[in-house]
């Protein structure tokens, strides 16, 4: 004869705390059938699977396991939405391992929320009917379940609110990203009850996830070097902008990450994506010490979090555009007003400058020079065009010249710069090593007079490095192509924050310097098509490697 099913004997004080009033419904389940075991599961919306909420004569091993849909009676129960009893025979998917269950699904409208299993080492216990009074407590426990998370809700919307308006106005009174991604972090801890919290920011080009903030973590967790994308569940939150829960990482997939949350001591992780716009920037983490199911208003709150921590970010990085881009217009107002005094210097300068190659001319006729004379004076005449090609391009950096192009010999070119400077390097005691190719195994594309100009700038702004002496590399190098043009000095180096800026204009480091060399220099590699790398450290000196197109096959 079937047994009247009365009402869950729950109270309203029972919705204050959700994990409670879970345990409530299974007692009551429990002692309504008469049975040994019974449990709640819940749905886990990230992974698609039951995970349990609470038990009662239940083993631990049974406790920590996740049902597929499908799977054991439950999985079949949460596949359908239908409730059904089943005998079992020995399996490890149930609450024991034999007798009786019966099970019901938890829906709140059409969404499944959970399923409900009671079950006894009695085999034929539940008689015909039964389910249905099952499925009636399961659609009573669903309506007390949802309400007691709307009154989570309620109460975590307030905190929520507060939190992200402390935060907000942490980016509206202009701190340093650094300390709104700490904020962010610490408001994220406390809000979830997080042992730790952690900020990842993505590489794009390097396809890696950088440690950027860590709260609560070991020196271990702190210093992890950075992780690929595709090897770690925080490369598929920022890969498609959603977030994962995990109850147990313990009973997960391993990863790099949850590896170290393991050694952390921690059990239960949540991770948010970081989105500006429309792409994933980075994610936060929180991982907690003891078992526990986040619930969507937490995720949501985390959510808040983490886009206000990807606001401040694109602010700071749009902040230090405009910088750039003001600090730019600036210079090309200052190049525009150089432009004009460059053509009045270029015409009074050219004037006096044919008076004396005239003179010149003059001057050599009848002369006898020995040989090495000889080759002084057809290198100062030489120089003298070249002077003569420079006052139309000098401090005309708003608009370059084109370059006449043409063959190149690498080696030649070195060569000649290493004879104009070497009176320079002699009195300022450095050593001069050249490493060359035979002539024509490395030719260039490019316009002789303004690519030696360009190397004569590096070796100056070379020897300057070296005060007190050293040595001075020079270098071609044919390859892939390319031709290689390098300078290096054995002189005091700079920071890598120096060193990205070498080539801008009126950047300069030497007292008196115009900082228009560089910028004269990547103007002509630029115009070459070419490009520049710079390599230095401060106390182990600098090298520059010009990178130029081959004029063509290397000659035999």
């Amino acid at each position: 004869m079937k047994k009247n099913r009365r009402q869950l004997d729950l109270e309203p004080g029972d919705l204050l705390r959700a994990r409670k009033l879970a345990e409530r419904i299974v007692s009551e389940a429990k002692r309504e059938f008469g049975v040994e075991r019974a449990a709640l599961y819940l749905l886990n919306p990230n992974f698609g699977n039951l995970e349990m909420e609470a038990s009662l004569g239940v083993a631990v091993s049974v406790q920590k396991k996740r049902l597929a849909p499908g799977q054991g009676l439950a999985g079949w129960v949460a596949s359908r939405g239908i409730s059904a009893r089943a005998d079992l025979q020995k399996s490890n998917l149930g609450l024991g391992s034999g007798g009786s269950e019966m099970a019901a699904p938890l829906s709140e409208g059409e969404n499944l929320i959970g399923v409900l299993v009671v079950g006894t080492r009695k085999k034929n216990f539940f008689p015909e009917g039964r389910e249905e009074d099952l499925q009636k407590m399961a659609d009573e426990a669903a309506r007390w379940l949802s309400l007691a998370w709307k009154v989570a809700g309620t109460s975590e919307e307030s905190r929520r609110s507060a939190a992200l308006a402390e935060v907000g106005a942490a980016i509206g009174a202009e701190e340093t990203p650094e300390a709104i991604l700490n904020r962010v972090a610490r408001e994220a801890a406390r809000l979830s009850g997080a042992k730790l919290a952690s900020i990842f920011l993505l590489d794009v080009k390097k396809e890696k996830l950088s440690l950027e903030v860590c709260l609560g973590g070991s020196a271990d967790y702190r210093q992890q070097p950075p992780i690929e994308v595709a090897e770690s569940a925080l490369g598929y939150v920022v890969r498609r902008g959603r977030p994962i829960s995990v109850r147990d990482v313990r009973l997960s997939p391993q990863d790099l990450h949850t590896d170290r949350i393991l050694r952390e001591g921690l059990v239960s992780v949540l991770v948010v994506p970081l989105v500006e716009k429309t792409e994933g920037i980075g994610v936060l983490c929180v991982a907690t010490a003891e078992t526990r199911r986040f619930p969507d208003a937490e995720i949501r709150l985390l959510e808040g979090l983490a886009g206000l921590a990807a606001a401040a970010l694109g602010r700071s990085r749009l902040s230090g555009r405009l910088d750039r881009t003001e600090e730019e217009l600036r210079n090309r107002e200052r190049l525009s007003s150089l432009g004009m005094l460059a053509a009045e210097v270029a015409h009074e300068v050219r004037n006096p400058l044919a008076v004396i190659r005239m003179l010149w001319h003059t001057a050599l006729r009848g002369l006898q020079p020995s040989e090495a004379q000889a080759r002084d004076l057809n290198l100062i005449e030489s120089k003298l065009a070249q002077m003569n090609g420079i006052l139309d391009r000098v401090l005309n950096l708003a608009r370059s010249a084109d370059p006449e192009i043409g063959p190149v010999d690498g080696t030649d070119l070195i060569e000649e710069v290493g004879l104009l400077v070497r009176s320079k390097l002699s009195a300022s005691r450095i050593r001069l090593a050249k490493k060359v190719p035979l002539r024509g195994r490395a030719v260039l594309r490019g316009d002789r007079p303004q690519l030696e100009q360009a190397v004569l700038n590096l070796v100056l702004n070379a020897v300057e490095a070296m005060p007190e002496g050293g040595e001075l590399k020079l270098g071609v190098q044919a390859r892939g192509g390319s031709v290689f043009l390098s300078v290096q000095d054995s002189g005091q180096g700079m920071p890598r924050e120096i060193a990205d800026r070498l080539f801008e204009p009126f950047l300069s480091r030497r007292p008196g310097g115009t900082g228009l060399g560089m910028a004269l220099v990547r103007r002509t590699v630029e115009a070459h098509g070419g490009s520049l790398r710079v390599d230095s450290k401060p106390g182990k000196g600098t090298q520059v490697e010009i990178r130029l197109p081959a004029w063509g096959a290397p000659r035999a």
